[in-house]
């Protein structure tokens, strides 16, 4: 508007220069001064032009989304970031009334699958399903990360898993300070379960061991194919131990195979409040856990992410999807983008640290 003004006044001023100061006739000036109204109104077309596109962008922005989404998921079919993002994925369809579909693409620690979604088109309608796994954990563990968390759009973080410590239910061991006590005594004898070297498992067993006095060193994992292989491998007797969520393990403690003895979780799990907390029993400060939250490629537009925050945030109000959650033991925990990307930041420097005394950095 100020650059329209200025070429107004300059067409005015050029006019009454030519009419005042060269001896010009009446016809020369109403010349001039038709030319600079011609300016003028084509100034003014112009910014209506402009503003009429916005506009239309704005309105078209608006409309989102208009087909089908595709979220992401890296990990195999069963696991709890798939089923917890398949409630929602239900859940946001209803709500957009647009398809909502959800693709594994596991393997590779949950790496190739999130590249190759955050690789997609800028537009909103393909999104990654991310953990601590394969952004903040993989981020720690890697001198040079395969997935910069620098780069994607955040959208929001949805859902928090609680961790729970457990033994075979035929072990001596019937509460974490016992537990705790033999654990520090007799490393060489310990058997971890978990899904990996950089994993949520890994890195609960090494944070709790560090915390009781143990060296991480010396701990030994056994690799099995998942959650619920843990509790199956700990239920075989084939480790000593596994830091897995509730929802993965809860078939086997309900069928008197293993048991829990305590959960890193700040506060008691409300499915089940008989499992005491770490820091009920003198265990402070552990904070690894299982969150889920959703990222697009770099370059999505806000209006995406304001209509994902808009809708999660009902979403987690609604009545009928507390309901289905409850049924697989799942939690709530919603960040916004700003709050989600800077517990990711916050978290690349706790797990460097125990990515380094585990051994695993690289």
């Amino acid at each position: 508007m100020k650059k329209r003004m200025l070429t107004v006044m300059a067409g005015m001023l050029a006019a009454a220069v030519l009419g005042g100061c060269s001896g010009s006739t009446g016809a020369e000036t109403e010349a001039a001064q038709t030319a600079s109204k011609a300016e003028e109104t084509e100034a003014v077309q112009a910014e209506a032009e402009t503003e009429a596109a916005q506009a239309e962008e704005q309105g078209t922005d608006s409309q989102y989304p208009e087909k089908g989404i595709e979220i992401v998921v890296c990990v195999s079919p069963g696991g709890t970031p798939d089923v917890m993002t398949r409630l929602a994925a239900n859940w946001l369809g209803e709500y957009w009334g647009v398809p909502v579909t959800v693709t594994n693409k596991s393997g590779g620690g949950a790496i190739p699958g999130a590249l190759e979604a955050l690789d997609a088109d800028p537009d909103g309608y393909t999104v990654c399903a991310i953990t601590s796994q394969n952004s903040s954990q993989q981020h720690g563990a890697n001198t040079a990360p395969p997935l910069d968390v620098n780069i994607p759009t955040y959208l929001c973080r949805v859902f928090d898993v609680d961790l729970a410590l457990t033994v075979n239910a035929e072990s001596e061991w019937q509460d974490i300070k016992s537990f705790n006590e033999w654990a520090v005594a007799n490393p060489d004898e310990m058997i971890c379960a978990n899904t990996g070297a950089v994993s949520t498992a890994a890195f609960a067993t090494a944070e709790w061991y560090d915390a009781i006095g143990g060296d991480v060193s010396q701990l030994r994992m056994l690799t099995t194919a998942g959650g619920s292989d843990s509790a199956t491998q700990l239920a075989a007797g084939n480790c000593t131990m596994n830091f897995g969520d509730f929802a993965g393990s809860r078939s086997m403690v309900d069928a008197g195979k293993i048991r829990y003895l305590a959960t890193s979780a700040k506060e008691r799990n409300p499915y089940y409040p008989d499992v005491p907390t770490m820091a009920e029993n003198g265990v402070e400060g552990l904070s690894v856990s299982m969150w889920i939250g959703y990222m697009a490629p770099e370059g999505t537009p806000q209006y995406v992410v304001d209509a994902w925050n808009e809708a999660v945030q009902a979403m987690i109000e609604d009545e009928g999807f507390k309901e289905g959650l409850a049924n697989v033991t799942g939690r709530t925990a919603y960040m916004n983008s700003e709050d989600f990307k800077s517990l990711i930041l916050q978290e690349c420097d706790t797990y460097q640290t125990l990515a380094e005394k585990l051994g695993v950095r690289q």
